[in-house]
């Protein structure tokens, strides 16, 4: 015979049906006479326990839209061409390189000839 495989341990099962059994004795503790309350907890105890498990699926099915991230689907975004980019690789020259030192011409001082105002 194969396994009972239901995506969490038979313990949890056993666990949640005790407890909703101990409840429902205790509610019905004053409703029902004593002979019927044994009963009456063993059977309603798996139904109360799909009832509660139906009311949880059907409220994260109604609330987990609130909760993921919007997605923007493609007939909505705007129609626009991408920008041109220019090529960031270096052209390659096929001349003679220049050199890195500093030419003897260049002073490291500013000239006295240069003005504060720009010419039109």
């Amino acid at each position: 015979m194969g396994a009972l495989v239901l995506g969490f341990p038979l313990w949890l099962l056993l666990s949640v049906l005790v407890v909703f059994a101990s409840i429902l004795y205790y509610m019905l503790g004053g409703r029902v006479s004593e002979w019927v309350r044994v009963p009456l907890a063993v059977v309603l105890a798996p139904v109360c326990t799909v009832a509660a498990v139906a009311v949880a699926v059907m409220l994260s099915a109604l609330l987990s839209p609130f909760y993921e991230t919007p997605t923007v689907s493609p007939a909505r975004q705007p129609k626009t061409r991408p920008a041109t980019t220019l090529d960031t690789m270096p052209l390659e020259t096929t001349g003679p390189k220049a050199s890195p030192t500093v030419s003897p011409t260049a002073s490291p001082t500013a000239s006295p000839s240069a003005s504060a105002t720009a010419s039109p």
